[in-house]
This record gives C-alpha cells, structure tokens and sequence, in this order.
C-alpha cells in the first residue's frame, strides 16, 4: 500500500513491535499529521523541522504528501535507524533524520516546526520509551526555555504547529491562528 493512502493501524504496522506499542502515546497519528503539515507549508515554508521525531511518523507522512525539506531530529539512535530504513523503503528524497540533540541544531535554518511534546517523556513515564527513562522535571524545563528562546529568534512569519501539552514553550510573539482535535492541535505564527 502507498504510504500516502495509510490509516494509522496500517502505518503502525511498519513498525516492530515494541515501538507500535508506543504509538498511542508517542507518535503521531496520520490525520494530526496531515492537518499540521498543511498549515506548516500554506505559508510556502520550504524546510520542516520535526522537533523529537521520535520513530518518525509526522515525517514520513509529511514527506509523502508535500515537497517541502523535511527533518526530524532525535536523540535515540534506535529510532533514527527505523525512520531511516522507513524513508529508503518508500523512497522519500524529501526527507531527513538527524541524530543529535536539539540544542546543537540552528532553528534558523528552517521556516516551520512541529512539536508532540516531546519532553513529555521527563514528567511522565507512561510508555517508557527506554530503561533510561526517568522523571526530570529540571531536564523537562530546561528544555521548554531553550525551545521557547530559540523560537524568540525565529523571524516574523515562521509557523509552529504544536500537538499535545501546555504549549508554554511558544513565546507570546507568536499568534494562536487556529486549533483543532479538542484543543489538542495547535496552529502557530510569529506576528512581531
């Protein structure tokens, strides 16, 4: 089956086991996916940063569907493999996966972002992804104000779309336009 037609059981299959076991919780469904990377490229962005791709999934979706640049970036190299050998098995170009962590990548290379919160995983660990998961809560806000300071710099126009959490990391320079799925979904842009 084309990747473009998938419904989330379908995709989630692709996956071993252990990791589509941990879809409810940690990756992205199909129809959140779809919704944000249209709002992600209506502005003509060019390049996509998945922020915590996790196993890939708002990636490969956004990959099939628009021409955009996309890259997530992770920091667990298991998962890194599995949306690399994702992308070569549907032969996307448009994508890449970097395994790094997020304070080494320099957001003004690209015009949108996506966030499931992804520091989630330091405040709860429902659906550990790993044995190293632990409670962080100083990890989980030093994050959120690394985020939120470098969408500070980002220019006028550059849209975020953020699913899940409290949204504390959007600085108050960025206008909510729209939200959907019970509030969850939120669409982003930067007015000053």
């Amino acid at each position: 089956m084309e990747l473009r037609e998938m419904k989330d059981e379908e995709f989630d299959s692709l996956y071993p086991v252990k990791i589509k076991k941990l879809s409810g919780t940690h990756w992205t469904p199909v129809d959140v996916a779809k919704k944000a990377m249209f709002f992600l490229c209506g502005a003509e962005s060019k390049s996509i940063l998945d922020l915590g791709s996790g196993a890939g999934k708002f990636c490969l979706i956004a990959a099939a569907h628009v021409d955009a640049k996309i890259t997530g970036v992770e920091q667990r190299e298991n998962l890194i493999q599995i949306s690399r050998k994702l992308a070569v098995k549907f032969q996307l170009q448009n994508l890449e996966f970097i395994h790094d962590d997020l304070n080494n990548l320099d957001f003004g290379a690209f015009d949108a972002f996506y966030f499931f919160n992804s520091f989630e995983e330091n405040i709860n660990l429902k659906d550990k992804l790993d044995k190293e998961n632990r409670v962080d809560l100083e990890l989980y806000h030093s994050y959120i104000a690394l985020l939120s300071e470098k969408f500070k710099r980002l220019p006028v126009g550059t849209r975020i779309v953020t699913y899940c959490g409290e949204a504390t990391e959007i600085p108050a320079s960025y206008l909510l336009i729209k939200s959907s799925n019970k509030d969850k979904l939120r669409f982003w842009e930067k007015v000053e």
